[in-house]
């Protein structure tokens, strides 16, 4: 079996690292020039959850020179998303599929625009990984893989793709309805991810102040009105104490405070800013949402490394 990973940032590399690592062939495709080159000249080296060792995947800034894939990962940031669908069609065999681990909802709809929804396979990730320089990551924190085909439940594809995982020790999990378990790590990040971002701390430390607690419970709560509107029964009867109770127990830096730190544009569209747009269409209220994107929208443009320092 042979993988593309769209999108070789934190989480694509952790995922082609580690499938690279027993054995499978694996091509990287990334716009950042200095780490494809390491990857290149020196592998790519890990730290972290899985122990230090150094992975060679192939690695290119051109998809178009990768041979023919069986399997496009897409671990690219959900603003890229409309591009990354392109290359998968590109690097993709005729009979191959592309399955997405992206935070955030409306990434499955543009790889359907470009596949067709019969080659796409839903995803996501509760892993996390921090780059700390070209060529250099840290697997930071351990969860599952979700998969599972759009229309429920597993197949043969979805088989042989989470016996790969397995053996990668990423965690897979095939799930019934892998649309709700997208929709029930949605609200996570929208509770979780966005009000690190505006506080610039980990998530153990969100509990520190009664206040900021209320905040993540009426993000959640807005995020949970919209999936309840949408016809989504979320597995969790209680998604907001969950949310609390994974937050102290979890130190990692995520993924928007890693972006903010970089000068990088977030992923708040495809999280907050489509809980606030899509509850305006439906005729909802979502007013905590929508404050929350329009300020990281603005911390986007006046970001440097030290208004993002993580403590």
């Amino acid at each position: 079996m042979r993988f593309a990973i769209v999108g070789a940032g934190n989480m694509g590399s952790l995922y082609g690292a580690n499938l690279a690592r027993v054995g499978y062939e694996v091509w990287l495709g990334d716009a950042w020039e200095d780490h494809v080159r390491t990857i290149q000249e020196h592998g790519l080296r890990m730290e972290g959850l899985n122990g230090e060792f150094v992975a060679r995947p192939h690695a290119t800034t051109d998809v178009d020179s990768a041979p023919p894939a069986d399997v496009a990962i897409i671990a690219v940031n959900g603003y890229s998303t409309a591009d990354a669908s392109r290359s998968a069609a590109s690097l993709l065999r005729d009979d191959g599929y592309a399955v997405t681990l992206q935070n955030g909802l409306g990434n499955i709809e543009l790889l359907e625009g470009a596949l067709g929804r019969e080659r796409v396979v839903g995803g996501l990730t509760f892993h996390s990984a921090d780059c700390i320089g070209p060529g250099r990551v840290t697997h930071t924190n351990r969860g599952p893989t979700y998969l599972g085909e759009l229309n429920g439940g597993g197949s043969e594809r979805v088989d042989a793709l989470a016996e790969a995982l397995r053996r990668a020790d990423l965690g897979p999990q095939i799930e019934p309805d892998i649309m709700r378990t997208i929709w029930s790590k949605f609200v996570h990040n929208c509770a979780i991810n966005a009000v690190c971002a505006l506080t610039g701390v980990r998530p153990a430390r969100l509990q520190e102040a009664a206040d900021v607690e209320e905040l993540q419970a009426a993000v959640a709560a807005e995020a949970i009105q919209l999936a309840g509107a949408r016809g989504i029964v979320l597995d969790d009867p209680d998604p907001v104490d969950t949310i609390l109770r994974y937050c102290r127990e979890k130190s990692h830096r995520v993924s928007m405070v890693q972006h903010l730190a970089r000068g990088r544009r977030t992923e708040v569209d495809s999280l907050n800013g489509y809980v606030a747009t899509e509850s305006r269409r439906l005729g909802l209220a979502a007013p905590y949402n929508d404050a929350v994107a329009k300020l990281l929208r603005g911390l986007e443009h006046v970001v440097d490394d030290k208004t993002c320092r993580v403590t």
